[in-house]
């Protein structure tokens, strides 16, 4: 299929905190793997991280916390997807998310916004620019103005 007919996703998971680095990254890789076996791309993963949690999650009070953004072909995926996070003891809580694309509009707008915020900086780079020469003018003309008082001094 085209990649214009595919969904995108967001997985967020809680990892077991009684397990070794190592196979939280082992889970973390086998969470991926599963991603790309059904025909999914990720395009963004953050590494699992141990941080406390609100509140106790299957008597755990901190996880490992991570998550993924990917896209998949078909919505039966993203099910076969849950269905193994479900079953998998390492992972404490998941939550799989589909994500709305951007619209064209709103990306336009964003470009927009950019360069209006590229001019305003541009101008004002120009208006210090012109303040900066102006202030330098009057110091000539000072040093000129203290060059003749000290002339018409010196004549006294």
């Amino acid at each position: 299929m085209l990649d214009l007919a595919r969904q995108n996703y967001e997985l967020a998971f809680h990892i077991s905190p009684n397990l070794e680095e190592a196979d939280v990254q082992k889970t973390r890789q086998d969470i991926e793997n599963m991603i790309t076996s059904h025909g999914g791309a990720v395009s963004f993963a953050r590494n699992p991280e141990k941080l406390r949690l609100a509140y106790p999650v299957k008597h755990q009070s901190s996880a490992f916390f991570g998550y993924f953004n990917f896209n998949l072909e078909s919505p039966e995926s993203a099910n076969q997807i849950r269905e193994k996070l479900r079953v998998n003891d390492s992972i404490l809580r998941f939550m799989v998310l589909k994500q709305e694309p951007e619209s064209k509009t709103k990306k336009e707008d964003i470009v927009r916004r950019m360069a209006m915020a590229e001019k305003r900086k541009a101008k004002a780079k120009a208006i210090e620019k012109m303040a900066g020469q102006k202030q330098e003018t009057p110091k000539t003309d000072e040093k000129q103005i203290d060059e003749k008082l000290e002339e018409i001094i010196e004549k006294l």
